[in-house]
């Protein structure tokens, strides 16, 4: 199973609902705000790799007032 850790960028004024709106999405397992350039980190648990790039491209990018994204994959070298 992929599992991703998405950091997001946004306008500041708008993470509460950015947060609010990653939680509806089934995959998404945490949603976070934090400190520093990006404003959101969010953990995704897909069941496949599409799943996870449908995730990311489809449903998080597409949310009103995000910025940016960076997207951190994690290897199963040690699951």
């Amino acid at each position: 199973m992929p599992i991703a850790f998405v950091i997001i960028h946004c306008d500041p004024t708008h993470t509460q609902y950015i947060i609010r709106n990653l939680k509806y999405i089934p995959a998404i397992k945490e949603a976070n705000d934090v400190f520093g350039y990006y404003e959101i980190v969010c953990k995704i648990d897909a069941q496949t790799q599409k799943e996870l790039e449908d995730v990311i491209t489809n449903k998080i990018r597409r949310i009103n007032g995000i910025i940016s994204t960076m997207t951190l994959t994690t290897t199963d070298t040690h699951r």
